[in-house]
């Protein structure tokens, strides 16, 4: 719904900007037309929107739509403009701000082809910059639009390092293509408690995915800390499909811990946002560490300190752990939602 309302307002100023072009002119009669006219786009450009950012944010993340992904991107690009397009095309001639207002167009065949075009052009860019989007996410396709990182400077961030259990022997028995297709699997059906969670993926490595949260996301609703139970859910909720296609049910071990990062773009040809700190280097050994000490998911103490955890997960404490590659130990817990949750037995 944030998402939604983001894009309402966008479509609300696009829509005000199309008025204003398509007022009349003269003093006089560019006041009067100003003040229908920008009403109009708005309204229309209001209708458009939602139901463009509806059918993006609520249609096509479910499982049904899932036959998009296999396209390539240029297929999707010219099929999402193909489809937008027909909806503003329809909104346009169907006048929905002009039919409020009651100054309703008559539109003949060749005005309405006119219109239909026209309409093509905005929704093509809007889909480039949702593709985009979908590329890079969208918090980083944000971020770099708006230039927040073009400076590098020191931020506090979460970060949650995530891998398959049993990935290599899984690899072995699949074989490498379909192996692919089981972490794609895998990666697409935690994106959305992700998404829920207000987690940006930073990135994929091998059988492992990276996320992180400034600190004051993460703190919200603990969702740095829910976040991984989130996944688990929707895997197991997603079992019977990768037993039926896999032969094996997927789970995750993880680590979280908080710290200070040098955030800012780097690249040229290829721009991204990266992070350096030892707070990274820290997450991935905990990571490791989760199998040594037979937790699934171990949290830092400095991460947990932050958080509060809140009533319905337990910790348990591991004291000091000493981790490959780093000289000073750090204190550390065992964390679980609550008593029947057996996935921290192993």
């Amino acid at each position: 719904m944030r998402v939604l309302r983001v894009a309402a307002v966008i479509g609300a100023g696009v829509g005000a900007v199309y008025g204003g072009a398509i007022a009349g002119s003269g003093a006089r009669a560019l006041l009067g037309s100003l003040l229908i006219s920008i009403p109009i786009g708005v309204i229309d450009a209001l209708v458009t929107a939602a139901w463009i950012a509806g059918i993006e944010l609520f249609m096509l993340p479910r499982v049904w739509m899932r036959w998009l992904d296999a396209l390539p991107f240029a297929a999707v690009f010219v099929l999402k403009t193909l489809v937008y397009g027909a909806i503003a095309g329809v909104v346009l001639t169907g006048q929905p701000g002009e039919r409020l207002l009651g100054v309703v167009n008559v539109y003949n065949a060749r005005t309405g082809l006119i219109a239909v075009f026209l309409s093509l052009v905005p929704v093509a860019v809007l889909v480039m910059m949702f593709q985009a989007a979908g590329l890079v996410g969208y918090r980083t396709f944000t971020a770099l639009l708006l230039g927040r990182y073009r400076r590098p400077f020191v931020e506090r961030r979460f970060f949650l390092f995530a891998d398959v259990v049993g990935s290599t022997a899984i690899a072995e028995r699949l074989g490498p293509l379909e192996a692919h297709r089981f972490l794609a699997a895998v990666f697409s059906a935690v994106a959305e408690p992700i998404e829920l969670c207000r987690g940006e993926i930073y990135q994929y490595v091998g059988d492992e995915i990276v996320i992180t949260w400034v600190e004051a996301d993460g703190l919200a609703d603990a969702r740095a800390l829910r976040c991984f139970f989130a996944m688990r859910a929707a895997l197991a909720a997603d079992a019977p499909r990768f037993v039926q296609r896999f032969g094996v049910s997927p789970e995750l071990r993880a680590a979280l811990h908080l710290g200070e990062v040098i955030a800012g773009e780097v690249g040229q040809v290829r721009r991204a946002i990266v992070f350096h700190g030892d707070v990274m280097n820290t997450t991935g050994r905990l990571e490791q560490a989760t199998r040594e000490v037979g937790c699934f998911f171990i949290a830092s103490a400095e991460a947990l300190a932050s958080l509060g955890p809140p009533p319905d997960i337990r910790t348990h404490d591991l004291g000091m752990l000493a981790l490959r590659g780093r000289i000073e130990p750090i204190h550390a817990f065992c964390v679980e939602r609550d008593r029947r949750d057996r996935s921290f037995r192993q």
